[in-house]
């Protein structure tokens, strides 16, 4: 009984550590203080966990296309922003406020989308002043 147990335990350690080493920090990957827009037509759409991903191609300042990797909340969380899984589709040309990412300047934390009929999706879990970031 006491080798179950023991097998058990190391089990549940070992599960709890991969679980903790698999989760992110947000603060290490992007940089709340570098916000930035990027507009651009959308290339790959992933809506499923653990997060919503768009692949934007950009073209940058040397006239050079560049594939955005974009990632929102969970796909729970948009729905209930106001956004499904067609929303947002390949083809699309659309502007998006995030946060930059620190080590990978191509990567970005969506925060806002705004979408050519004009609306404005939020890709935040609270409320966010887009003017006073």
């Amino acid at each position: 009984m006491t080798r179950q147990i023991l097998i058990i335990a190391i089990a549940v350690s070992l599960f709890a550590s991969h679980c903790a080493y698999a989760h992110h920090s947000y603060a290490a990957e992007f940089d709340r203080d570098s916000p930035m827009t990027i507009e651009g037509e959308v290339v790959e759409v992933w809506f499923k966990s653990p997060h919503v991903r768009y692949y934007i191609k950009v073209i940058d300042e040397e006239g050079n296309e560049v594939i955005w990797d974009t990632r929102g909340l969970t796909p729970v969380k948009l729905v209930r922003n106001g956004w499904m899984k067609d929303t947002i589709k390949v083809g699309d040309r659309i502007k998006m406020h995030g946060h930059i990412g620190r080590t990978n300047k191509t990567i970005m934390s969506i925060l806002d989308v705004y979408l050519p009929d004009g609306r404005v999706l939020t890709s935040r879990s609270v409320a966010y002043d887009i003017d006073n970031q």
